[in-house]
C-alpha cells in the first residue's frame, strides 16, 4: 500500500490525466441527434399533411383529434400537438441521460409517425 502511494506521490501531474471512458449501453451523440431531429420532422409532417388533407376535404381519422376538431377547431389539436410534442422533448433531454432505453422508444415513435404521414400523403394523392 505504501509502494503504491509513493508511485502515484511521485509521478509527475500530466501523467495524471484520467481519461473518460464511454459506457458501453451508452448511445452516441450522432445517433441522440438523428433521433431527436427525426423525431422532431416526423412530426412537423404528420401536422403538415394533416393540414393539406383537412383543407382538401379529407377527414380527421384519430377520433380524438376528430373531436377536438369538431369541438374546438383545427388549431386547437395542433397547439395540443405542440404542446405534447414540445414535453415529450423536454423528457428525452432530462431522462435520456441515464435511461439509454428511452432513445430507442422515440426512434419508435418517430418510425410510427413516419408511417402516418405516409397513409396521410397517400390520402391526399388519392
Amino acid at each position: 500500500m505504501i509502494g503504491t502511494r509513493a508511485k502515484a506521490i511521485a509521478a509527475p501531474a500530466q501523467q495524471a490525466t484520467e481519461v473518460p471512458v464511454q459506457r458501453k449501453d451508452s448511445v452516441p451523440f450522432l445517433k441522440k441527434a438523428l433521433i431527436l431531429i427525426g423525431f422532431c420532422t416526423a412530426q412537423l409532417l404528420d401536422v403538415t399533411t394533416t393540414h393539406i388533407g383537412l383543407s382538401g376535404g379529407r377527414q380527421e381519422l384519430n377520433g380524438a383529434a376528430a373531436w377536438i376538431i369538431v369541438h374546438n377547431g383545427e388549431y386547437a389539436v395542433y397547439a395540443i400537438k405542440l404542446a405534447l410534442v414540445a414535453t415529450l422533448v423536454a423528457m428525452l433531454l432530462i431522462f435520456g441521460r441515464k435511461r439509454n432505453s428511452i432513445w430507442n422508444a422515440y426512434l419508435i415513435a418517430a418510425w410510427i409517425t413516419t408511417f402516418a404521414v405516409l397513409n396521410n400523403v397517400y390520402r391526399i394523392l388519392n
